[in-house]
């Protein structure tokens, strides 16, 4: 195998791998996601972004005192983000570029390979003169 033939190679593996690590597809939109304290006297909803949405607070929450309420709020707003990356999808393998890595790699190693014999090649017709 030439050089020049097993470089194009490579770049052509190469190139195929880069635009199809390019390309994947957008992840569908998250909805927003919603959590409570343990209580249920306050209710919060955030956005995919991490942004709180609303924050809605029962009646019964009139009887606490602000540092209750707070605690409560901070509880809600955590659960509702929990709730958020829990219901996050896990990123989807991608067997194709998988495969298309694999073959770049084994065609590098093949290269060196091939290289490497021909160094030896050359140093061996070195020492026979």
């Amino acid at each position: 195998m030439s050089y020049e033939r097993a470089t194009d190679d490579l770049d052509k593996v190469l190139g195929n791998v880069l635009q199809a690590a390019t390309t994947q597809p957008e992840p569908a939109p998250q909805a927003a996601a919603e959590g409570h304290d343990p209580d249920r006297t306050v209710r919060a909803t955030v956005t995919p972004d991490g942004r709180i949405e609303t924050v809605e607070i029962t009646p019964r929450a009139a009887r606490l005192n602000s540092h209750e309420l707070a605690e409560r709020a901070i509880a809600a707003i955590n659960a509702a983000l929990d709730a958020q990356t829990a219901d996050a999808p896990a990123p989807a393998a991608d067997t194709a570029l998988d495969d298309r890595l694999r073959e770049a790699q084994d065609l590098s190693l093949r290269q060196l390979n091939e290289y490497t014999q021909s160094l030896r090649d050359l140093m061996n017709s070195f020492e026979r003169r």
